[in-house]
């Protein structure tokens, strides 16, 4: 019997407000700093001046290390004069990317300075940085979360607070003694655009929650990528996380499911043969949901439809992937299966996020595969399909869903369109409504003028419907029946 394992991680988050209890490790206008030394991992200092590869920081001719300059931007969260700064090179090698910050003298974390923040900006988000504790290079996989925490800003251009859990640190009683940043997560090696980089406003505290982090209002989401409304409300990046993915709303090929997954315009998912086993499409809110809430669970679900599986395999895993402001996240492993009786079916794939505490990302990784040795590989290119996004308080996978159906405001008539319990409804000073199937036969027409129409409708389909205001200005909406 095919089961979908809801599977989590015991990680915890709390809402606390601005701390009294800070430590300043580094600010780029007060000087000293509680750093010794704050530069380019120390091999490689030597090395850049003779190997062309390791010259990430400034110029071949003439390397630059870390050095505190001027904020790049003063306008935002950060309106310091002075940062610290590195500047990467164009397809240089990722490697010696490192950033040692390390202490004069190591501080032993407690509840009263448990989280890390630290300012940062980014002319290029790239891949996204890690920062490792206690390490001079990217610590191990197994360490993320713990010890190595992998995470992205929002947006380029502008100061983002980061913060870090040192809770590992206060289990094991082991003293902070320094930071390493892997400046940019380019695994692949790919080109990447010259680029500068800012660090500021180091420091340490009881203060979980990133300086001007925006707390959703919503206590659930809901998310279906061909309704513009619900797309702008709750998406404010799509990553395919490598240059050669790619994405597009197409309208639903699946007509037949439409029992199961009402969307008329989906999310299609073209994922290259180079992608690398964790890159696939990942949405970033415009800010934190709090998941979790008095007790209760909190659920992830993506309805996922893959038409083509390769021959001889039974399935595919469909690993989902949720990551809070802190780098801290969640994964489903290996427990989510989408089977090869089932392709081209739309089927939920629920996940449970309680223990985040806080949602402002995750990622959908469509076939996932391990080698006879069970270390994760690449995959086959593939068309994927995925719509229907939520987060909820139900662990029940969903057979059917009701996504949202067309709405248009028109601006230039002032009429709105749109369906509720089989009807179509119209608000606004309509003079004249015209209904067409998508052939263009009329099926209804009315001349009446009021505020508001209700117009039940004998079959489902899809309609094209013609208003006209009072100003005599026309308007046609495309609407959904169920």
């Amino acid at each position: 019997m095919k089961k979908i394992t809801l599977f989590a991680l015991a990680l915890s988050c709390y809402f606390s407000t601005v701390s009294a209890a800070e430590t300043k490790l580094f600010t780029g206008d007060v000087a000293p700093s509680l750093f010794s030394r704050m530069d380019m991992v120390a091999w490689a200092m030597g090395e850049i001046k003779d190997n062309a590869r390791y010259a990430n920081f400034g110029t071949d001719a003439a390397p630059a290390f870390a050095r505190v300059t001027d904020n790049p931007v003063k306008t935002g969260l950060n309106a310091s004069e002075k940062a610290l700064q590195l500047s990467s090179l164009k397809g240089k090698s990722w490697w010696p990317d490192f950033l040692n910050l390390d202490l004069t003298a190591p501080i032993t974390i407690t509840a009263e300075n448990r989280y890390l923040h630290i300012m940062h900006f980014r002319e290029n988000l790239n891949k996204g940085f890690s920062v490792s504790i206690n390490a001079t290079t990217a610590l191990e996989g197994t360490d993320v979360g713990t010890k190595r925490f992998d995470m992205n800003l929002t947006k380029a251009g502008q100061w983002e607070d980061v913060v870090i859990d040192l809770k590992w640190f206060i289990d094991n009683n082991v003293p902070l003694s320094s930071i390493c940043v892997l400046i940019d997560m380019n695994w692949g090696g790919d080109a990447e655009p010259a680029t500068n980089y800012y660090f500021d406003e180091i420091s340490l505290s009881n203060d979980n929650m990133p300086r001007g982090i925006t707390i959703l209002s919503d206590t659930e989401m809901s998310l279906f990528f061909g309704n513009t409304t619900s797309y702008n409300k709750w998406v404010s990046k799509l990553d395919m996380q490598n240059a050669e993915n790619t994405s597009e709303i197409v309208a639903n090929p699946f007509t037949t499911e439409t029992a199961v997954l009402n969307s008329t315009s989906i999310l299609k998912f073209n994922k290259s043969a180079n992608a690398s086993w964790w890159q696939g499409p990942r949405v970033v809110f415009p800010g934190i949901l709090e998941v979790g809430k008095a007790g209760a669970s909190s659920y992830l679900h993506v309805m996922v439809n893959i038409p083509t599986m390769e021959a001889g395999k039974d399935f595919y895993t469909v690993q989902l992937n949720a990551k809070d402001f802190s780098g801290k996240q969640l994964e489903s492993g290996d427990a989510l299966k989408y089977w090869a009786d089932d392709k081209g079916k739309w089927i939920d794939m629920v996940f449970d996020v309680t223990t985040l505490g806080y949602v402002q990302e995750f990622t959908v990784r469509f076939d996932v595969r391990r080698d006879a040795a069970d270390a994760l590989i690449n995959s086959p290119a593939g068309e994927f399909y995925m719509d229907a996004a939520a987060i909820n308080t139900s662990e029940a996978q969903r057979t059917a869903v009701l996504a949202p159906t067309s709405v248009k405001t028109v601006a230039d008539n002032g009429v709105n369109v749109f369906v509720k319990n089989k009807s179509i409804n119209i608000s606004g000073a309509a003079t004249q409504i015209s209904i067409y199937t998508v052939d263009g036969k009329r099926v209804n027409q009315i001349n009446e003028v009021k505020m508001n129409h209700s117009i039940p409708m004998a079959f489902a389909g899809v309609y094209m419907v013609k208003t006209i205001n009072a100003q005599g200005k026309a308007a046609t909406s495309k609407v959904v029946v169920y």
